[in-house]
């Protein structure tokens, strides 16, 4: 049989735990409820959101470099504009995933007749009513009126779709780096150019030794390829007003991994002639970008 004051002991152990309880619990819950209220916590909450939206502006440079260098070559650099929204998605507290959209232009241009090439050769088109047309036959020019192609640039349209990785410092004062790599995704929308010509007669002679031509806005959709894909290098940093919301700047270098132009199987309106022959000409040129985005995040 157990002793009075072993009873004694037991009785007010447990009277000593049920009181312990009954403080730390009342203690806990106040703390918790002192932090949610916390600014210095929200301000962290907030920085640390899962989701993050914003709003950018962009600005290029952009360029066509060709396969074949020594029958083409790179004509002028091209300035482009557009807008977009991000969406970033938090993975832990300095990696997220960054998608959403861009609507962009991308300008470039590329030189058909370049004397100082080993390989330079006349390019030819046709034009009735300020379009192109499309040859029908190999032996003979198609009812409008031909010229040579000197050099062209190009301004293209697309709907962007970027899945980038993007790697975080820790805030620095105000500010937060980063890096980011990834893919980038382009559906085109539309495509004109804007020509430098030489007027031909039926014989394929210049009509004057000093007579030039100048096509602008002319429609190219056909004449281009509908997809564009390449990868994505960038970096830039944030600055942050409060909470999750900071204005952030960056530059990208897009190194695309698609042709631009149409294949020579599909060309519709460039030929080249030979042996009383046309032939389709084929241009292959791959795009790059260099541009920098200056946006708000939520």
């Amino acid at each position: 049989m157990p002793k009075v004051y072993d009873l004694i002991n037991i009785l007010s152990m447990k009277n000593l735990i049920l009181i312990s309880i009954l403080i730390i619990c009342p203690l806990t819950i106040q703390i918790k409820a002192q932090e949610s209220g916390d600014p210095i916590v929200k301000m962290n909450n907030e920085k640390d959101a899962k989701l993050r939206f914003g709003i950018k502006g962009i600005s290029s440079i952009g360029w066509l470099m060709p396969e074949n260098t020594r029958r083409f070559s790179r004509y002028e650099l091209g300035l482009g504009y557009g807008w977009g929204l991000n969406l970033e998605m938090r993975i832990n507290k300095t990696t997220s995933f960054r998608t959403g959209f861009s609507l962009t232009n991308f300008k470039a241009g590329l030189n058909y007749f370049d004397d100082e090439l080993p390989q330079h050769e006349e390019t030819y088109y046709v034009v009735k009513d300020f379009e192109f047309v499309e040859w029908e036959s190999n032996g003979t020019a198609p009812d409008g009126e031909i010229f040579q192609l000197l050099n062209r640039k190009y301004n293209l349209s697309y709907v962007n779709i970027p899945l980038i990785l993007k790697l975080k410092t820790n805030e620095i004062g105000y500010l937060t780096y980063f890096g980011e790599f990834g893919g980038l995704l382009s559906l085109k929308t539309k495509a004109s150019v804007e020509d430098r010509s030489i007027p031909l007669n039926d014989t394929l002679a210049p009509l004057s030794s000093e007579a030039f031509s100048t096509f602008e806005d002319l429609d190219l959709n056909s004449g281009t390829q509908p997809f564009r894909a390449g990868l994505s290098l960038g970096a830039g940093a944030e600055y942050n007003f409060s909470g999750s919301t900071s204005l952030f700047f960056q530059v990208n270098w897009n190194y695309f991994v698609t042709n631009v132009l149409t294949k020579q199987d599909n060309e519709k309106y460039l030929r080249t002639f030979d042996d009383g022959v046309f032939e389709p000409l084929g241009a292959k040129s791959i795009p790059g970008r260099v541009s920098i985005t200056v946006g708000i995040l939520f």
